[in-house]
Parts: structure tokens; C-alpha cells; sequence
């Protein structure tokens, strides 16, 4: 039955550990996922941020030109390319040599705008020789006149390829302190506390696999001290069982020893009674017997004693029948009584004995249950 409990409690245990890995890797599969997607937008987030600060940064400071590897991305601010341009467009240029420039081309060139030195995004109407340079004159599609200002190449920064509505409001935004703070703070902010929340969650993690481990392991050295310690009370129950058979069985022997010398001591003591009987009895009869022949051999004449000589004789023979008769008689109903009183002592003698071994026998095993 033990046994039996055991690997019941075994088998709950194992499918217990199972249902428990197999929930553990759902979660670790779903919050594996979860971490690459927030991630990916964070890394996302951060690269975009980084970039538009840079492009912004370098735009608006009118020093240089951005450039991502060889990519140059500038936001439009105003209406003069419209429809082909519109504010908050985002148009990609690249480098190009003056000399590859033609009439129609759109190029982005830097210019002075209000006493301001800025970069503008224009059409080439026409282009001038100036002997050791190139001269473009400009203007925006959707103004009536040219620009004032022609453009010398040195000032051409390069030629538009294709723009992205919309994205060129981003730029601006990240010239303002808030959308600094809300595309380039919070994201990495962001970013930082969830890693923490992380760290600390595989911390706690890691530390309770750690307990458990060694909860497992302290459990397995209990379990096997307690084993131990069941098969040594076991193999005790058996030694103590083995001792208190072997000293039933000495005591039993001794018992039985001593009722078949009580039995001789009772056989004795019949033959003995017996003996004793027959000797009292044999006393008896010759006592009477002698009275008779004292009563008989009284003084008479010779005569007289000739005369009843047969008669007495006679009367002798008949006498000693009937003696005998009595005598016989006398002796069977002294047996009788003889053999009965012994089994009477006997019964009674056993009787004791059995009270006895029985009141031992369960002393014994009253001694056995207190130990």
C-alpha cells in the first residue's frame, strides 16, 4: 500500500513538472515574441529619432549639408515648387557633377533669403557659362518670376530624385524642444526601463530556478533519509519479531518441559497412591482374615472339632469366596475413586496451568505495545 502511495504521489509530481514546462515555454515563447516586437520598435524609434535629429540638426544650422551615405534628405518649408513640391514633404537628393546639370532639373543649392543663408530646392531655367564655372538661374514652379539670385555651382548641394509626402513635418517637429524630447527622451527612456524591467525580471527568475533547485535537492535527501530510516525500522521490527518468536518458542519448550514432568510427577504419584491403596487394603484383609481363625480355633472337644472339621472347612471355602467377592468389590470401587480424584487434580492442575501461561502471554504482549 506504501508503495503503491508512493508512486501515485510520483506520478502527480511528474505531470505537475510538465504541465509546468510546458506553461513555462508558452510564456517564454510569447514573451520572447514580445520582446523582439518592442524591440524592434524601440531600435526602429531610436534609429529614425538619431537620423532625423542629425538631418535636422545639420539642416537647420546652415554650416553643412546632411548626407547618410551619400543620401541627402531636406524638408520642404514653402509653397514655391508647388504641386510639384508641397511643405512638409521630405525629398531625397544626391551629389551630381555641375556639368551633368541640365535645363529642367530640380537641384537644391544654398541661397540667401532674407539676409539669411539657406538651402532652397528649385527648377533650372537656364544655365550660363562664366569660363571657369557654371552660373544656373532658377525658379520655383509655382512662382511668376525667377529667382533674384543666380546660383554658382560651388553652391549646389544636388539634384532631387523623389520626395516621401509627409515625413518632412517630422524634421521640423524635431526642431522643437518637445519633439525632441517625445521622438529621442521618451523612446530611450522607454527602451532603458523595459531592459531594466527585464534584467530584473530574469534576476528573479534565475534566483527562483536557483531555490528550486535546491528545494529538489533537499527534498531528494530527505526522501532518502526517510527511506533509510524505514528500512532500518523495518529490518528492527524484523530482529525484535525474530527475538520475540525465539523467545516464544523457549518458552513454550520450557512449558512443555515442565507439564510432561508434571505428568510424571502425577503418573508417580498415581502409581505411588495406587501402591499405598493396595497396601492398606492388603492390611485389611489379613487382619480380618486372622480374627476368623482366632474366633474359630475357641477350646473344644476334640470330638467336636473332628466332627465340624468338614463343615468348617466348608464354611471356610465359602467364607474365602465371599471375602474375596467383597475384597474385589472393594478394590475396584477404591480405583474408581482413586482414578477419579487424580483426574480431578488433574483437570484442576491444568486448568491453572492454562490460566497462567494465558495471563503471561498477554503481560507479554501488553509489555510489546508500551515498548
Amino acid at each position: 500500500m506504501f508503495k503503491k502511495n508512493k508512486k501515485m504521489k510520483e506520478e502527480e509530481v511528474q505531470s505537475q513538472v510538465v504541465e509546468n514546462t510546458e506553461v513555462e515555454e508558452e510564456t517564454e515563447k510569447s514573451g520572447g515574441l514580445l520582446n523582439t516586437v518592442v524591440n524592434a520598435i524601440l531600435i526602429f524609434a531610436i534609429i529614425l529619432a538619431a537620423v532625423c535629429t542629425y538631418v535636422s540638426f545639420v539642416s537647420s544650422s546652415g554650416n553643412g549639408v546632411p548626407s547618410i551615405l551619400g543620401i541627402r534628405p531636406f524638408s520642404i518649408q514653402t509653397e514655391s515648387m508647388y504641386p510639384t513640391l508641397e511643405p512638409g514633404d521630405l525629398i531625397i537628393a544626391t551629389a551630381v557633377e555641375p556639368e551633368d546639370l541640365r535645363q529642367g532639373d530640380i537641384i537644391t543649392y544654398w541661397t540667401v533669403i532674407n539676409g539669411e543663408r539657406v538651402l532652397n530646392t528649385h527648377r533650372i531655367t537656364d544655365i550660363y557659362d562664366g569660363g571657369t564655372h557654371l552660373i544656373f538661374a532658377t525658379k520655383g514652379d509655382n512662382n511668376l518670376a525667377a529667382d533674384a539670385l543666380t546660383v554658382h555651382e560651388s553652391e549646389v548641394v544636388g539634384i532631387y530624385q523623389f520626395r516621401m509626402p509627409g515625413v518632412g513635418k517630422v524634421f521640423d517637429f524635431l526642431q522643437t524642444s518637445m519633439g525632441f524630447f517625445l521622438i529621442i527622451v521618451l523612446p530611450v527612456f522607454l527602451f532603458f526601463i523595459y531592459h531594466l524591467v527585464q534584467f530584473f525580471r530574469v534576476l528573479f527568475e534565475y534566483q527562483n530556478i536557483k531555490n528550486r533547485i535546491k528545494y529538489e535537492q533537499e527534498r531528494e535527501i530527505t526522501e532518502d533519509l526517510i527511506e533509510q530510516q524505514k528500512k532500518l525500522s523495518e529490518e528492527n521490527k524484523k530482529m525484535d519479531r525474530s527475538e520475540y518468536e525465539a523467545e516464544l518458542r523457549e518458552k513454550l519448550k520450557a512449558e512443555i518441559l515442565a507439564e510432561e514432568a508434571k505428568k510424571k510427577e502425577k503418573q508417580e504419584l498415581e502409581a505411588r497412591l495406587r501402591e499405598e491403596l493396595k497396601a492398606e487394603l492388603l492390611k485389611e484383609t489379613t487382619v480380618e482374615t486372622a480374627e476368623e481363625t482366632v474366633v474359630e480355633e475357641e477350646p473344644e472337644t476334640v470330638e467336636v472339632a473332628e466332627e465340624t472339621a468338614v463343615e468348617e472347612t466348608v464354611v471356610e471355602s465359602v467364607e474365602e469366596v465371599a471375602i474375596e467377592e467383597v475384597k474385589s468389590e472393594e478394590e475396584i470401587l477404591r480405583e474408581k475413586m482413586i482414578e477419579e480424584e487424580l483426574k480431578k487434580r488433574e483437570a484442576a492442575m491444568m486448568e491453572k496451568l492454562r490460566e497462567e501461561l494465558k495471563a503471561q502471554l498477554l503481560r507479554e504482549m501488553d509489555e510489546k505495545k508500551e515498548a
